[in-house]
């Protein structure tokens, strides 16, 4: 979990608690942690429909249809964008099916048993982080889809932060303590992403048939693995072993920085990571077989076009990284890195 989704889920789980106990003062980062975690355990099953836009470039919409049900039951079914309509995805226990209509595929994948709570968080540090980290501050009341909301804005204490976030907005319902919207915004209040969760309904008995997936008629069915799925890191050697092309290395990176280690990344499209390190700081770079289907700005943000050795790539920025892509020979390149615009192109130019 980044930096940024940690801040907002820590706002989300310590509004749901403190709202619900009516009281927002004199209260111990332990004692709202044990307030949210009972509000928690009151939620058998939830749906809605998710609607998250994005804000950074030209603005792109997701919509999807979600339900849960406690404690290992999901499914979510993607509206639009076009190109994912349609797309499927079921968790039922230790099993997970997905579905890419495009395909007319479904890859089926077998979760690890790591013990009833797979995805347990620790609710106390993500609270306390937030405390240390954020001003929190109710801001007032708002209708949202005919509900009436709590507004609360979380705001980074630490200037810096603000650099990548400089403030959260989270939409309560007052009536039975649901997340209604979440807004981001850039260090120039400019809107960055915003999720809507809409015809929110909780324990309402949703029955166990939601969550058995059925195999669409004549769809090819790819058998895998959670552990098959995560990428290991390796040596550049056995990365170069396990796979189809040859991954260029630069033969120039800023000072202090050192090859650390390569990840591949199988499936429907085979991928190389390489990482680069200078103490905590990290330079990454990607490397994939071109798809004449791929589209332009694939990265969030206004790009910048910038020549790498002749040819034209994308530069954006966002929450203080800059990433560089271009293609070149057949093979796409990403590289993200906290480094300057000149210096990233000069590790691009310097591929061999």
């Amino acid at each position: 979990m980044n930096k940024q989704t940690k801040q907002i889920a820590a706002v989300l789980l310590v509004l749901a608690a403190v709202l619900a106990s009516g009281c927002t003062d004199d209260m111990s980062a332990d004692q709202i942690a044990a307030r949210m975690e009972a509000k928690q355990e009151s939620i058998e099953d939830f749906s809605a429909t998710m609607v998250m836009t994005s804000f950074a470039g030209e603005t792109e919409t997701t919509r999807a249809k979600i339900m849960t049900k406690m404690p290992d039951k999901t499914r979510s079914e993607f509206i639009e964008p076009a190109e994912f309509a349609g797309t499927v995805m079921v968790r039922n226990g230790s099993m997970m099916w997905m579905y890419d209509p495009a395909k007319n595929q479904v890859t089926k994948m077998e979760f690890p048993d790591i013990g009833d709570e797979p995805f347990e968080m620790d609710y106390t540090e993500l609270v306390r982080d937030l405390l240390d980290e954020n001003d929190i501050s109710l801001e007032g009341t708002e209708d949202v889809g005919g509900r009436s909301t709590y507004v609360i804005d979380a705001t980074p204490k630490n200037e810096s932060n603000r650099e990548f976030i400089s403030k959260t907005r989270v939409w309560v319902d007052r009536e039975n303590w649901m997340l209604l919207g979440t807004e981001m915004y850039d260090a120039d209040g400019n809107p960055l992403v915003k999720v809507e969760y809409r015809d929110v309904t909780f324990n309402t008995g949703i029955h166990d048939r939601e969550f058995i997936f059925e195999i669409p008629e004549g769809a090819e069915v790819v058998e895998t693995s959670f552990e098959d799925m995560m990428p290991k890191e390796m040596t550049l050697e056995a990365a170069r072993a396990n796979l189809t092309f040859a991954p260029k290395t630069p033969s120039y990176l800023p000072d202090g920085y050192e090859f650390d280690h390569a990840m591949v990344i199988g499936g429907t499209r085979e991928v190389v990571s390489l990482q680069y390190t200078n103490g905590d700081v990290r330079l990454h770079l990607s490397e994939w077989i071109s798809d004449d289907t791929e589209q332009s700005g694939m990265t969030m943000g206004e790009p910048e076009i910038v020549s790498i050795n002749g040819t034209d790539g994308e530069l954006t920025s966002m929450f203080g990284m800059n990433t560089l892509q271009w293609s070149a020979d057949g093979i796409s390149y990403s590289l993200t890195g906290v480094i300057e615009k000149d210096e990233l192109v000069d590790v691009a130019e310097s591929l061999v």
